[in-house]
């Protein structure tokens, strides 16, 4: 029987493009200059649309922040993820894949106008609400998805999945919150940081446990 070839949508695929275009020049706006002084006519020019495709796809300017946040936040999880998948394929325990993860994402704190992105501007222009709803589909949700399958491991056991990835979630986020801005110290400043982490993570892992 021959198989009858899937129709393209080009619509569909053209208004992939378009987001994908407007999200990758709000993403230097708004790291550069802040949400407030990044100019919706500049992003739009900058992506190769008119402004009335923006508001078409996320209604306004804060939507199309929120959309870059998430996405942002997303590829924060997957690049976590994938520095913990590497340790294991390596033969490395469930512990040390979730540290790499740790690490992955206190490395990208380094990264100061991300850092003010994420952990400044994001709460400060969607609202509690806005943001914690993004946290809990992607950076929330990784960190619980990861505390419960450590604790299949027998690390952490004996406390809440929910509470200890927000407890965990946290601390990471106050770590890169506190590294500097300036380039000459920030890795003096990671390297105090992650050991700080670890040590907290450590007096919570039960001893006994499978490394």
């Amino acid at each position: 029987m021959t198989e009858i070839p899937t129709k393209r949508d080009g619509r569909k695929e053209n208004a992939n493009a378009t987001q994908a275009a407007l999200q990758s020049a709000a993403l230097r706006w708004f790291s550069e200059q802040g949400f407030e002084k990044a100019p919706v006519g500049s992003i739009c020019a900058d992506a190769g649309v008119t402004v009335g495709a923006l508001y078409h796809h996320y209604g306004d300017k804060k939507g199309l922040f929120a959309a870059v946040v998430e996405q942002v936040d997303a590829q924060l999880v997957q690049a976590a993820m994938a520095a913990s998948q590497a340790v294991i394929q390596k033969g490395g325990g469930a512990w040390y894949a979730f540290l790499a993860s740790i690490d992955t994402v206190l490395q990208a704190g380094t990264n100061a106008p991300m850092r003010r992105l994420m952990l400044v501007d994001a709460p400060a222009v969607l609202g509690a609400q806005v943001w914690g709803d993004i946290r809990q589909r992607q950076g929330l949700g990784a960190m619980r998805g990861s505390i419960a399958a450590i604790q299949a491991h027998g690390i952490f056991q004996g406390h809440d999945a929910e509470r200890l990835a927000r407890i965990v979630l946290g601390a990471l986020y106050g770590g890169m919150d506190s590294l500097p801005d300036d380039e000459a110290g920030v890795q003096d400043a990671l390297a105090d940081t992650r050991q700080c982490l670890v040590a907290m993570l450590e007096g919570l892992r039960n001893k006994d446990a499978l490394a």
